[in-house]
């Protein structure tokens, strides 16, 4: 069974100091259905606690049968008393990587509806996806924050996404499915060793039966000490970042170079994880660049004849003893066309409000983001100009943007309703 759900719910739910409207990703698969059953049982037993859960949906549009899968899950969701939604994804797959593109999508998806709604996201995460998340973290060398995996709560671009079963073993879902007798849709996918996720959960399998029968557990014990680690270290995280780090709106980064190498000299760690977050930040990376590669780029950057390098699409350089970060002129997404009052996500690094339809295209001069003589960024307006998109109206006019920056666990309620705003998604402070 699943013990002590409602209490746990219930705790997650109120440490949030937010409104209680949420969107569940459903997919219909065991874990998302078996969290909309005991999300329907904690409302029926906690009449005092007001919640609002519209179910999503999402119809990757992969296979035949999917469609008819869809309608089946919404039909018996409806049939709980949820306001259910079906979103269809309706671009072209990819060749390759297909689970990513899918995750990504979905991804996509229910952001766009949280933020239209103001609400916050469940999903169905347990005990056992912490354990292969973070073994195929660590495979991919991750940096120090990957290695924490996933949290129970966590913010991503404004919005707080809750994973209340992250806790609880697959079994106890299974056996709970089971003994209510809970209707959910097998994905034939979960069986292709073609996807990394798969080999993944059948070499721990492997693992479990024949040389470390603990690893999943051990797995996620690792996880929480380095979660407890970052939480311990973020203060002086945070204290030595808002000292030594200048963001500008734009998208673009400066650290003072001596400050960084006593950091790098005393912390190699710490100096890891203050290059990743910022390239993160500037390069608008979905994650931090791997551990091996941010290793290489920091020893260039205290090299004695260091003048300039890239990585994840952004460019270091050393002038007058900073380091400036600064997004290079390429894979921008211009072009992108977007819709009144609807959130969207320009090249990773920042999100978008207009007031007006149109389409973001291509600054052509150094004159969309004034960068006067006193600003440390003088120097290089020009190329924080080019990687910034204004707006083209349906009617033809041209609208520079407002810029402003907010964190990654930011409320979304600062997002104020300027006619067109783009607001940078700081990653460094945590």
């Amino acid at each position: 069974m699943i013990p002590n759900f409602d209490d746990h719910f219930n705790k997650l739910i109120k440490s949030l100091n937010s409104n209680n409207k949420f969107i569940l990703g459903l997919s219909g698969g065991i874990d998302s259905m078996a969290l909309l059953h005991l999300i329907k049982n904690f409302i029926d037993d906690n009449r005092n606690v007001p919640i609002n859960c519209i179910p999503i949906i999402i119809d990757h549009n992969l296979r035949d049968e999917s469609e008819n899968e869809a309608k089946e899950v919404k039909k018996i969701s409806q049939n709980l008393g949820f306001n259910t939604q079906i979103k269809k994804i309706n671009s072209s797959k990819p060749n390759g990587n297909i689970q990513n593109w899918a995750r990504k999508q979905r991804r996509n998806i229910l952001f766009q509806k949280c933020l239209e709604l103001s609400a916050n996201l469940i999903l169905g995460h347990h005990f056992d996806d912490q354990a292969e998340t973070l073994f195929m973290r660590i495979t991919r060398g991750s940096a120090l924050d990957g290695l924490s995996g996933m949290n129970e709560i966590t913010s991503w671009n404004g919005i707080f996404i809750i994973r209340p079963l992250l806790s609880y073993r697959k079994k106890q879902i299974k056996n709970y499915v089971r003994n209510k007798k809970i209707f959910y849709f097998e994905d034939s996918s979960n069986n292709n060793n073609k996807f990394e996720r798969v080999k993944t959960r059948f070499y721990l399998n492997h693992i479990k039966k024949n040389i470390w029968h603990n690893v999943t557990y051990d797995l996620n014990h690792f996880s929480n000490l380095n979660s407890n680690l970052l939480k311990k270290t973020d203060y002086f995280f945070n204290s030595w970042s808002n000292k030594n780090i200048i963001i500008h709106e734009g998208g673009a980064v400066r650290v003072d170079h001596a400050s960084f190498r006593n950091i790098f000299e005393k912390s190699f760690l710490f100096a890891l994880r203050i290059v990743g977050k910022i390239i993160q930040t500037v390069g608008g990376n979905e994650y931090a660049p791997k551990r091996k590669k941010t290793s290489d780029l920091i020893s260039f950057l205290f090299a004695e004849k260091f003048k300039k390098k890239s990585l994840g699409n952004v460019n270091i350089s050393l002038n007058q003893g900073y380091l400036f970060f600064i997004r290079e002129n390429r894979n921008l997404n211009f072009g992108l066309n977007i819709q009144q009052n609807k959130y969207y996500i320009f090249d990773g690094r920042f999100l978008v409000k207009s007031s007006l339809a149109g389409k973001l295209v291509k600054c052509n001069n150094s004159d969309l983001v004034k960068i006067d003589n006193k600003n440390p960024f003088y120097k290089y307006g020009y190329w924080i100009n080019n990687t910034i998109p204004y707006l083209e109206t349906l009617e033809g006019k041209t609208i520079k943007p407002h810029l402003s920056i907010i964190n990654q666990n930011s409320k979304l309620n600062i997002v104020e309703n300027d006619c067109f705003s783009l607001y940078l998604l700081n990653r460094i402070l945590v």
